[in-house]
C-alpha cells in the first residue's frame, strides 16, 4: 500500500506537525509504504501560464525537472494525503504553485479509484475553506471523497490532547481502510459536471489539443460520463452537460471559421 505525503508548508508548523501525527500512524498499519514530498525542497519556479502542458504535454514544462517525481509518485500511490496551510483566508503560495503546475491533470484526469485526505490548519480561522479547495482540486484529479483533517490554534488549545489523539487516531484508520477496502468512491455531482465539460471540451473540434484527445481515447473514457461508477442520475446529469458544451463548441467553431 502506497501512500504519498505532500506537504504545501514552507515551515515545520502546525500542518506540517498534524500530517507528522497521521503518517506517524499509518507508519503503523501493515504494508504501509509512505513517499514524503516537500514544497520548500522542490526548488520549484512560479508557473508561467505558459500553456504547453495543455496543448504538448506536462513534460514540456520548463520546470518539468522539478515536478516530474510528483507526477510519477501520484501515478504510483494508492493513496495521497495533500497539506495546505491557511495564509489570509487562502491556501498558502507554494502549494498553490504545485497545483497550477499539476493543472494539465484538470484536461486529462488520471488518478480515478485513489483514495486521499486533504489536511489544512490555521491561526485562527480559513482552514476549512482551504481544504474545501483542496478536496475540489484532487477531485477533478479522479481522486473523490477525500477525508478532511482541519484545526486552528483556537481549537487546539480548547481540545484535551486526548480528545486530538483520538481524533487522529479516527482519521488515520478511516483512510487506511478506505484504500485497503479497494473500492472505489463515487463522485458529486460537481466533478461529474467539469469532468464532462472537460470530456467534450477535448473531444470537440474547436477547442481540443491533440494531446487531450488522444489521452481520453486511450483510457477508455470518450464513451463513459465517469470513469467510476455514480449512478444514474448523476450519469444523465454529466451527459447532459457533456452534450451541452459539446454543441456550445461546434457552435463555437461555425462562427471562427464563417469569421476567417
Amino acid at each position: 500500500m502506497k501512500i504519498l505525503v505532500i506537504h504545501g508548508s514552507m515551515r515545520r508548523g502546525s500542518t506540517y506537525d498534524l500530517t507528522a501525527q497521521i503518517i506517524r500512524r499509518l507508519a503503523e498499519k501493515p504494508e504501509v509504504e509512505i513517499t514524503e514530498i516537500s514544497t520548500r525542497e522542490l526548488e520549484l519556479p512560479f508557473c508561467t501560464s505558459c500553456h504547453i502542458c495543455f496543448l504538448k504535454g506536462e513534460e514540456y514544462c520548463p520546470h518539468y525537472s522539478a515536478m516530474q517525481g510528483v507526477e510519477s509518485a501520484l501515478l504510483a500511490c494508492d493513496g495521497v494525503i495533500v497539506s495546505g496551510t491557511t495564509y489570509v483566508w487562502a491556501l498558502n503560495a507554494a502549494m498553490k504553485n504545485v497545483l497550477d503546475h499539476l493543472a494539465f491533470m484538470f484536461h486529462r484526469p488520471a488518478l480515478f479509484g485513489k483514495k486521499g485526505m486533504v489536511v489544512s490548519t490555521s491561526a485562527g480561522s480559513g482552514e476549512r475553506k482551504v481544504a474545501k479547495y483542496l478536496k475540489t482540486v484532487i477531485g477533478q484529479w479522479g481522486i473523490n471523497g477525500a477525508l478532511v483533517l482541519t484545526l486552528n490554534t483556537k481549537e487546539r488549545e480548547m481540545r484535551s490532547a486526548d480528545k486530538l489523539s483520538a481524533r487522529l487516531d479516527g482519521a488515520a484508520e478511516r483512510f487506511y481502510q478506505m484504500i485497503k477496502s479497494g473500492k472505489p468512491l463515487a463522485p458529486g455531482m460537481k466533478n461529474i459536471a467539469v469532468h464532462n465539460a472537460f470530456r467534450a471540451m477535448s473531444l470537440g473540434e474547436f477547442v481540443a489539443s491533440e494531446r487531450d484527445t488522444r489521452h481520453w481515447q486511450q483510457n477508455g473514457f470518450c464513451d463513459r460520463a465517469y470513469p467510476v461508477y455514480a449512478g444514474v442520475v448523476k450519469y444523465f446529469a454529466g451527459a447532459m452537460v457533456y452534450v451541452a458544451v459539446k454543441n456550445i463548441g461546434a457552435g463555437l467553431g461555425r462562427v471562427y471559421k464563417k469569421g476567417k
